[in-house]
């Protein structure tokens, strides 16, 4: 055991500056590439099972659509495919190392490439089996604490751990996997290196195993249990780094607010470089033993090149790696300005809305309000739209503005340059005095990229252009994934759904009467809070449409829309309820902790 773990070391270190390298941009480039697919495969499952969102309620059906098994059949096969090139240029690598040669990025990429190639001609497509499941084994830790921050999964894994039989199912699925995966487990090495077929890989990997599994298994389980325990010590040192920073550098009320989304984010950047690196080890540690248990393979130092082969030479190489990685900057840039179905809802337990902006702080609908709303970390913003009298589309909720500028005349009474003139500001503090009432067009720019908008269109009347005009500048923004609209008024919502499907509406509703979240044309209902209960969201999440509850600015109504599983709560006080949803008791102690001894 001593030794393998020493030659381990060896061949880990020997190339170990390009190996890394190698492997952190393979992973950084195909990971938001796969992210990119596995959101537009989810929005195409979703609006071909006819539901809005994805819920506990109706995941279950969703599973079972045939469009949706088409999707997952699709993310598999292409989950298999960057799976197998990554082991294809892992063993390139080791292989390298194995002959004495230090091998550089495009001739690592080279031979995973060539790898892969040559399994797909074999028709080897067994071993895009053994690759899930091999991964599946190598990460299923990391995939359990993945699960814990992806909605509405974290429901379903709760639940199925919270069960007897459930425990008891995933055990014996994970024992079915290990007895399949750890006798296979040099059946990588077998097809790509030997170029066997995958029955006689297979057998040739137990044939290697059988007589030493005793020495190779606990060798690999101590290497697996090493490597989670640095995960959590190195988790354990960031967050105390993170709640330091937070406690001296940001304003108390903010404190117990940003410790817990940090956290999260925190422990997925960790499990995202662990992976890396258990594939790294993994790939290493199995390399020695093939190399030294199989007595065919002799060392020298031969030559393993693949100039002769189509991705051999340097030029090839590195016109793939330009292209993947200008593709995945590309697609990084469109998730951050545009946002992601991922990104936006399965990865926020319970978004907060901040009601008319951060309307507890600055004035309603105004950019004070907007800005507040930003620098509380409000997922949403919400914003009451009409329109003047010359069409120009604009901020606000009353339909007089005597309440905010001291005039009792409507903004449609007004023509825009005349409604610039008036202050929305001083009726709020002297702070703001010369507020002026913002366009909708200037908000969508300041908030594209840092906070999504809830744009509710008031109602003008039947015959008012002003749904189709606020939908015109959402497309003119590419903002459908970072809005949604909302209206008392059904018809508008009908007429925007069915101009454009991908923007997504909800129907404000005065009381929790009737079937009113069976329609196509919406998506998610927004209600008062204190006519929501369980029955309630439970209906709405079986049709896969998702609950907005307002106003919601009391401690305890908070606490009831989180444990009744609301989706959104809409708020004055987006601070307090971030605090509310998110905090747990490990980060509200500590930094309790620290502040007392930092003060």
């Amino acid at each position: 055991m001593g030794t393998l773990t020493k030659d381990t070391f060896k061949i880990l270190k020997y190339n170990q500056r390009n190996g890394f390298i190698f492997t952190l941009l393979f992973r950084l480039i195909t990971t938001p590439l796969y992210l990119l697919a596995l959101n537009a495969g989810l929005k195409f499952a979703l609006k071909m099972a006819d539901y809005s969102y994805l819920t506990v309620s109706n995941i279950g059906l969703f599973l079972i659509k045939p469009w949706t098994a088409v999707t997952i059949a699709v993310l598999l096969i292409l989950g298999i495919i960057v799976l197998l090139l990554e082991a294809g240029c892992l063993i390139t690598l080791y292989q390298g190392a194995f002959y004495f040669r230090k091998l550089n990025l495009w001739q690592i990429l080279a031979g995973g490439l060539s790898k892969l190639l040559d399994e797909i001609r074999r028709k080897n497509w067994q071993l895009g089996l053994l690759v899930l499941a091999d991964y599946f084994i190598t990460n299923v830790y990391l995939i359990y604490r993945v699960f814990t921050h992806v909605k509405p999964i974290n429901f379903v894994t709760t639940e199925i751990l919270r069960q007897p039989l459930g425990r008891m199912v995933l055990a014996a699925v994970i024992l079915i996997l290990l007895l399949i995966v750890l006798p296979g487990l040099y059946t990588f090495h077998a097809c790509m290196v030997e170029q066997k077929r995958f029955r006689d890989g297979y057998l040739k990997s137990w044939w290697l195993l059988r007589r030493r599994i005793f020495e190779v298994l606990p060798l690999m389980f101590c290497y697996y249990g090493l490597a989670i325990l640095a995960l959590w010590m190195l988790y354990g040192f960031c967050v105390l780094i993170t709640a330091i920073a937070v406690t001296l550098f940001t304003d108390n009320r903010l404190a117990l607010a940003v410790l817990p989304a940090a956290c999260d984010w925190i422990e997925l950047v960790l499990i995202f470089i662990s992976s890396m690196l258990l594939a790294v080890g993994k790939y290493g540690a199995v390399s020695v033993q093939y190399f030294r248990f199989n007595s065919r393979i002799t060392r020298k130092a031969a030559a393993i090149g693949y100039e002769g082969k189509p991705f051999g030479n340097r030029k090839t190489a590195g016109i793939i790696m330009a292209a993947a990685s200008a593709l995945c900057l590309m697609s990084l840039f469109y998730v951050l300005r545009n946002g992601s179905v991922i990104t936006g809802d399965m990865l926020s337990e319970i978004q907060i809305t901040a009601h008319r902006g951060s309307s507890n702080e600055a004035p309603e609908n105004t950019m004070a309000a907007l800005h507040k709303a930003v620098n509380d970390l409000a997922d949403y913003a919400e914003i009451d739209v009409q329109e003047t009298r010359d069409g120009i589309v604009v901020l606000g909720h009353d339909y007089t503005l005597n309440r905010v500028a001291g005039v009792n005349r409507s903004i449609g009474s007004y023509d825009f340059d005349d409604l610039m003139k008036l202050d929305v500001g001083s009726w709020f503090s002297d702070e703001y005095k010369e507020e002026r009432i913002p366009t909708l067009k200037e908000v969508m720019e300041y908030c594209k990229g840092k906070i999504n908008l809830n744009i509710e269109i008031k109602n003008m009347g039947e015959d008012s252009n002003l749904p189709d005009k606020v939908m015109q500048l959402i497309e003119e923004y590419q903002m459908e994934e970072q809005c949604v609209v909302t209206s008392t008024r059904f018809s508008y919502l009908v007429r925007i759904k069915k101009a454009d499907p991908q923007i997504r509406t909800g129907y404000i509703i005065s009381a929790a009467y009737g079937d009113f979240y069976s329609s196509d044309s919406i998506d998610f209902i927004s209600l008062r809070s204190s006519f929501i209960n369980e029955r309630l969201v439970e209906a709405a999440h079986e049709k896969g449409k998702a609950v907005h509850a307002w106003t919601v600015n009391g401690k305890s109504e908070m606490e009831r829309m989180k444990m009744l599983g609301v989706d959104n709560i809409i708020t004055d006080y987006p601070i307090l309820a971030r605090e509310i949803i998110y905090r747990e008791a490990a980060t509200e102690s500590l930094l309790e902790y620290l502040q007392l001894v930092l003060k």
